[in-house]
């Protein structure tokens, strides 16, 4: 789980290179895109959130703030969704001036009702269980 509020901690996951090299070109755009106003904090403007394989419903929905493994199953909340193959790209607007990026690992272990809401929206057969 990775949970990336100031600018600090997004320059430490663009230059993991133990992170995904899609994930980090997905972080690194949007925060480009939205980071227009460089005296104010990130975290006024925006928080990043990271689901990855195994991450527990507790602890994605502490990060996030709000349930978005159980009681958002038949409902996702979410504002829109990017399918970027190896990575959902779920965008909450919480206020006119905050957003909360999610990005979720399309993988067998990532959890299981998150995963689908993600994949029944995007129809498709999920990657990571191809054989």
């Amino acid at each position: 789980m990775l949970s990336l509020t100031d600018r600090d901690a997004v320059t430490a996951a663009l230059t993991d290179p133990a992170l995904d090299a899609d994930l980090r070109a997905l972080i690194g755009l949007r925060v480009w895109q939205v980071d227009t106003d460089r005296r104010r904090p990130l975290k006024d403007i925006l928080q990043i959130v990271v689901v990855q394989p195994g991450d527990p419903p507790e602890v994605i929905h502490d990060a996030v703030g709000f349930p978005i493994c159980w009681d958002q199953a038949e409902q996702p909340s979410w504002e829109w969704m990017n399918d970027h193959g190896p990575w959902f790209e779920l965008a909450y607007v919480l206020t006119d001036a905050f957003g909360m990026l999610v990005f979720v690992a399309d993988h067998p272990d990532t959890n299981h009702t998150l995963r689908f809401n993600c994949l029944g929206v995007t129809s498709r057969t999920p990657a990571a269980d191809k054989t």
